[in-house]
């Protein structure tokens, strides 16, 4: 095993990173991540308090990949890339994701795309609070999608059953309709509703 000459939070971070793209959440132990560095158990404590604080590192280090919104773009484009992004970026790193769905990340990179975020919100004519609340909502509903799809992402039985009581519903559309729970475009199509009622706040309060 290699032994590492020190260690830093990002050393450790992309440690842990690595570790959980290989062998998956469950691996991302402190004993599992300092075997992957070669040093005592103990020396995660001296950069991280606890286990949770790494987890948080590691997946703000999971959104590397997520551009800054390009201020150029529309508003509307910017969120929705923003939101396609960062589900992209989490899905890509399994051994992670259910934790940036748990904790949206809020150190540097959160931080970057965050700012970026709210730069988009006041494009759109939204007042500051009017924009927290906004991003709140924006980030929960990256959250719920994520976490979705990576619990399903299959139409399996359930899937079925509630197209079936859908199907019987008066006036309810074709169960063909139905999106597959976690899918990208249940999360596409959700994120649109979101900035469209985004754009009708931006413009009641104009």
């Amino acid at each position: 095993m290699a032994r590492t000459p020190f260690l830093t939070p990002s050393t450790i971070a992309d440690a842990a990173l690595r570790l959980g793209d290989r062998e998956g959440g469950e691996a991302m132990t402190m004993r599992r991540i300092a075997g992957e560095l070669g040093c005592d158990p103990m020396a995660l404590y001296r950069h991280f308090p606890d286990r949770m604080a790494l987890l948080d590192a590691v997946a703000d280090l999971a959104l590397t990949a997520v551009p800054s919104p390009d201020p150029a773009l529309p508003w509307d484009e910017r969120l929705r890339r923003v939101a396609d992004d960062i589900r992209a970026a989490a899905l890509a790193h399994p051994g992670i994701a259910g934790h940036v769905a748990a904790r949206p990340p809020l150190a540097e990179q959160g931080q970057r795309i965050g700012a970026g975020v709210f730069a988009a919100l006041g494009d759109a004519g939204l007042a500051p609070a009017e924009a927290t609340r906004a991003a709140q909502a924006l980030v929960a509903t990256i959250a719920a999608g994520l976490a979705m799809a990576v619990r399903a992402g299959t139409r399996d039985a359930r899937w079925h059953q509630v197209s079936d009581v859908l199907g019987g519903l008066p006036s309810a559309p074709p169960g063909g309709e139905l999106h597959t729970v976690g899918s990208e475009e249940q999360f596409s199509y959700t994120v649109r509703l979101l900035v469209a009622g985004i754009r009708a706040e931006a413009a009641g309060s104009a």
